[in-house]
């Protein structure tokens, strides 16, 4: 015969309370109250099993609302073909280098079409490179596209690294039998807080250029504050941090000039030693803010001795430099230059007065400034100017006194690797004698970066 649960609850607290001491059933509640107890634990009980019940709905609607918004897992065999695949194409796109060290192909497919007008450009000019002030006319050329190569090395000792690139384009000089030329190569022994670069690359005093897709094979603002030519060098590079924000670094560079356009005459090149050692050195302080906002400047200085007509004639330089990027919306780049005989650094030529025998360095002051705006991640303008000023003192009449170029670009990515760009710029040039050259160029451009 079967006892119900609630006599069975009865039957044991009788047994407790026969157990009990006398003085402790004294001090209890009335015997009418153990009906209550009874009734409290009936309640608990109830209140406990809705809870339960509960508890089981929320983890059913839990378990059938992430088998709604998750996909199912694939099958481990399809999981395996398409590991297959993507291995499979990475083996066939992949480029291997001879030493099993990664190897990866960069540069720009660059199309560009032109329209320039003004007055013919004396042909010096346009050999050293600021093509912009050529005669009137237009057409169109893929010469300014870059090849280039960025390859890692082995790790060496002291956890450094060896890395090295090798940037080419087509822009060789008409009658050149050379199809690419070299523009910058470096290979570099990297640690933590130093570096040892051995190649070829701008001088260091002038490390910040104008953003521009329409002069790539010359940079832009040649001859007009940019020292820009490509020359062979080593520099010895020291980092050196304050905190996480700001941090300072030290270079130092044995250079190789080029003296071919310290003379205008081709009867005095013949007399020139075509290229000279240089020093060079530049300390550069950086500071960063917020997520986008930071200050760099740079100040460096240049030291050489070309050599002509069996004279050593001193070639000085110093430097300053600017990047400031206060707000999301707005950079600003800029170069100062002061010095004497700098046109084997990228300088208007010539860099020195050739009469009889006397050679005389020119002084000059030259420097740019840039403002960009990217408005959006796809849209940027570019406006940005410079000139070169040569002291009149140092000059006779047919050599330039004064060079002025400023220009603005609109450049729209349309897709990541994707730019269009339209350029306008306007180009002076003054010689000692007043004559005066101008010209007008306009640009539209299509870059495929890879």
């Amino acid at each position: 015969m079967f006892c119900s649960r609630r006599s069975i609850r009865a039957a044991s607290l009788a047994l407790i309370v026969s157990l009990m001491p006398h003085n402790a059933l004294a001090q209890q509640s009335p015997p009418g109250s153990l009906e209550g107890v009874l009734d409290r634990l009936d309640a608990l009980e109830k209140q406990n099993q809705e809870l339960l019940t509960e508890i089981r709905a929320l983890r059913e609607q839990l378990k059938n609302g992430q088998a709604q918004t998750s996909p199912p897992a694939p099958a481990l065999e399809d999981r395996v073909d398409v590991a297959e695949q993507r291995i499979k194409e990475h083996a066939e796109t992949k480029v291997s280098a001879s030493q099993k060290f990664p190897l990866s192909i960069t540069g720009m497919f660059l199309f560009d079409s032109y329209i320039a007008n003004g007055t013919d450009n004396p042909a010096f000019l346009t050999n050293y490179g600021d093509y912009s002030l050529g005669a009137p006319g237009g057409g169109a050329t893929l010469r300014q596209s870059i090849l280039g190569l960025d390859f890692q090395g082995p790790h060496i000792f002291a956890d450094g690294r060896i890395n090295g690139s090798l940037s080419m384009d087509f822009f060789n000089r008409s009658g050149s039998d050379d199809v690419l030329r070299i523009r910058r190569g470096t290979v570099s022994f990297d640690w933590s807080r130093r570096s040892i670069v051995f190649g070829q690359d701008k001088p260091i005093i002038s490390p910040l250029q104008p953003s521009s897709f329409a002069r790539v094979g010359i940079p832009p603002l040649s001859g007009a504050g940019n020292l820009w030519l490509w020359l062979p060098q080593v520099t010895y590079v020291e980092r050196v941090p304050f905190s996480s924000a700001t941090r300072a670094t030290i270079q130092t560079s044995l250079i190789q000039t080029d003296e071919t356009y310290s003379v205008l005459s081709s009867t005095d090149s013949e007399y020139v030693a075509p290229s000279r050692p240089a020093i060079e050195a530049r300390f550069e302080l950086q500071h960063t803010w917020k997520s986008e906002s930071k200050i760099t400047v740079g100040i460096g200085g240049h030291a050489s001795t070309s050599h002509i007509l069996g004279q050593s004639i001193p070639s000085r330089v110093i430097s300053a430099d600017l990047a400031y990027k206060p707000l999301r919306w707005l950079e600003l780049s800029s170069t100062l230059l002061h010095g004497e005989n700098f046109a084997n650094l990228g300088g208007i030529p010539p860099g020195v007065t050739v009469v009889g025998q006397s050679v005389t360095p020119i002084h000059g002051t030259a420097g740019w400034l840039q403002l960009a705006f990217p408005i959006t991640n796809r849209l940027t303008v570019d406006i940005y100017a410079g000139r070169q000023q040569n002291q009149a003192r140092d000059l006779s009449s047919y050599e330039i006194s004064r060079t002025l170029i400023y220009a603005g670009n609109v450049l729209y990515r349309c897709a990541p690797n994707v730019v269009l760009g339209f350029e306008a710029s306007p180009d002076r040039l003054q010689y000692l004698n007043k004559t005066a050259i101008a010209s007008n160029r306009y640009d539209a451009t299509v870059a495929y970066l890879f």
